[in-house]
């Protein structure tokens, strides 16, 4: 009985591992695919949109920047957290899409990258995880039949 439910863990530490390694692949694939046909920008962050989330607030922070063209276009950051992250009049980093300029993320790893890596991390250990669980049972399951 024991076997079983080890051997069943290991099955959902495989499972879980394929997953956020398919999730990781997919993150990746999205931002890749956003900065093809983009230029980059220094915005400025100039207020905070505040939503309620139940007793908390959270914050998604506007940005202002010019594109090449001269346009001015204010955009949100894509994550809303529980603190406001910039300092109002913070410069930073933006990307856009050449085409659509209101198509514009914040150029920091945290923003495009943080995601991906973490959903590959917990893919190759719950990859690791499965498989030496499985290997495990199946040495000690040889060793109990012999």
């Amino acid at each position: 009985m024991a076997f079983r439910i080890l051997d069943l863990a290991a099955r959902l530490l495989l499972a879980l591992g394929v997953g956020c390694l398919l999730l990781a692949g997919y993150l990746t694939s999205r931002t890749l695919i956003f900065s093809s046909d983009t230029e980059r920008a220094t915005g400025e962050v100039v207020s905070y949109r505040q939503i309620a989330d139940g007793d908390d607030k959270r914050f998604r922070p506007r940005i202002r920047f010019k594109t090449v063209t001269g346009e001015i276009v204010t955009v949100e950051g894509q994550f809303f957290t529980g603190t406001q992250r910039f300092a109002i009049g913070t410069q930073v980093p933006v990307v856009y899409k050449v085409r659509q300029p209101n198509e514009a993320r914040v150029a920091l790893f945290v923003d495009n990258w943080l995601g991906p890596c973490i959903a590959a991390v917990v893919g190759l250990v719950g990859l690791a995880g499965g498989l030496l669980v499985r290997r495990s049972v199946r040495r000690e399951l040889a060793r109990t039949r012999a």
